[in-house]
């Protein structure tokens, strides 16, 4: 619209002139961009490349203002000299590195295109989702971001449409070159028309996924449990009369019969069990709660059990306490987790062995009792699905057990951990609340009635 004596020199240009300055291809991109960035900001610097009085195109500065009001754009217009040329080209380059590494700080994956799927630069977060270093991944096309992850057919045709279209979309991926557990992660892109790039983000939705599998488990399962418990206690009935006619039956036995029926009457107790233990699962219970020596409890446990384990040619071996620990807790239940547990690592050891019972009490208002068996050990699938209701590794096991040692011990406000290694055996860890003398009056069982005297 107007230009100034120098400019006329400059351009070759005639006092009248109105029109455009010649510029190369790729500076006629840039200034489409560079003067959007200008209305916004009302002031901005950038080079390109015009064309001048001897016909070339020669690398100009341009510092330009923007008048709202006027809607007009006054440039002024500088050569530049090489050196100063590749100054600012190399201030450019360290500018643009300098803004991928603010994406360092972020706590997320980020990737950044440009308009045409060429990816100029990612995160540090990025390249640990995407397992490669930033250099593998520049330059590239953009669908290289999906290499590590398992997808389903046709998702990243899907995916490139709709990004296309809407100028965003999200995709839902796996990964499954993890060792320990799979990998869910969303991949979220989103097209700046304003700077001419795409910014993808990475979103970890393990977590998430992990949490929603439970719940979905959990539903089944108290489906499961409902049924169960009603089933339970349907089979207790006709049980109980089986019990007491078998009773009746023994007492004009001969040998031979009465042999017979007491096989019948150990696998009335063994069903009556696996009911106890459905109904412990199935539905919240009350337990009588009572002030209980854990020591005491343990070794007649270990006693009960030592017969069956010497003929097996198995070793129970007891390590004490030198120090009395009581806990809170229902006598009945915490036998049976015991008794499980010893039975169990029994059952693991087919070559006999030693099973070593220790009680810990390094931490003053802690108990922690160790069963540790040197049987076949467990791989790392068995391990995840340990306590998990119905999931059992032996031929004729019902998959209660531990579901029930576990609800047990949390029951009594206690933990449970495993440790286990193929071939070398298992050991579990048992923690329960050590209560004091001054904490039983606020304990709600029996003893908080009894007079004690300590010494």
């Amino acid at each position: 619209m107007n230009v100034n004596e120098a400019a006329i020199q400059l351009f070759n240009l005639n006092l009248t002139y109105i029109g455009y300055l010649a510029m190369d291809e790729p500076s006629n991109l840039k200034w489409a961009k560079f003067v959007k960035q200008l209305q916004c900001d009302l002031r901005s610097e950038e080079i390109f490349n015009i064309r001048t009085t001897g016909n070339e195109f020669e690398m100009l500065s341009f510092k330009c203002f923007y008048d709202p009001h006027t809607e007009e754009i006054v440039a002024q217009i500088s050569t530049l000299t090489d050196d100063i040329a590749h100054q600012l080209y190399v201030s450019q380059v360290h500018e643009k590195s300098q803004s991928f590494n603010a994406y360092d700080y972020l706590p997320y994956a980020v990737i950044v295109s440009d308009a045409s799927g060429i990816i100029l630069g990612l995160n540090k977060y990025a390249e640990m989702f995407l397992k490669v270093e930033s250099s593998q991944l520049l330059h590239k096309a953009h669908q290289h971001i999906f290499d590590s992850f398992t997808l389903k057919k046709g998702q990243i045709t899907t995916y490139l449409s709709k990004l296309m279209g809407d100028k965003h979309a999200s995709i839902h991926v796996v990964d499954e070159t993890q060792v320990s557990s799979t990998c869910y992660y969303e991949i979220s892109s989103i097209f700046d028309e304003y700077n001419n790039i795409i910014v993808t983000v990475i979103n970890d939705e393990t977590e998430k996924k992990q949490l929603q599998h439970k719940v979905e488990h959990q539903q089944a399962l108290n489906v499961v449990g409902q049924m169960a418990a009603s089933i339970a206690h349907e089979i207790r009935n006709p049980l109980t009369s089986l019990k007491g006619f078998t009773e009746l039956l023994k007492l004009n036995a001969d040998d031979e019969s009465r042999m017979y029926l007491s096989v019948i009457d150990s696998e009335l107790q063994r069903m009556e069990q696996i009911l106890s233990e459905l109904l412990v699962l199935s539905k919240p219970t009350t337990m009588k709660m009572e002030l209980l020596e854990l020591d005491h409890l343990v070794k007649q446990v270990v006693e009960f059990m030592l017969p069956d384990a010497m003929m097996k040619d198995i070793m129970i071996q007891y390590i004490s306490t030198s120090q009395q620990v009581y806990i809170g807790g229902n006598e009945s239940r915490l036998k049976q987790v015991f008794m499980n547990l010893i039975k169990n690592a029994m059952e693991s050891m087919h070559s006999g062995g030693t099973i070593t019972v220790e009680m810990i009490t390094n931490d003053c208002s802690i108990a922690e009792l160790m069963i540790k068996d040197e049987g076949v050990g467990m791989d790392s699938a068995t391990l995840q699905n340990l306590f998990q209701p119905f999931y059992t590794t032996k031929s004729k096991g019902t998959g209660l057990g531990l579901a029930f040692v576990k609800k047990v011990i949390e029951e009594h406000d206690g933990i449970i951990a495993v440790n286990s290694e193929l071939q070398k055996g298992t050991s579990f860890h048992l923690q329960f609340p050590i209560y004091t003398f001054n904490q039983m009056d606020t304990l709600e069982v029996p003893a908080k009635n009894s007079a004690y005297l300590v010494t």
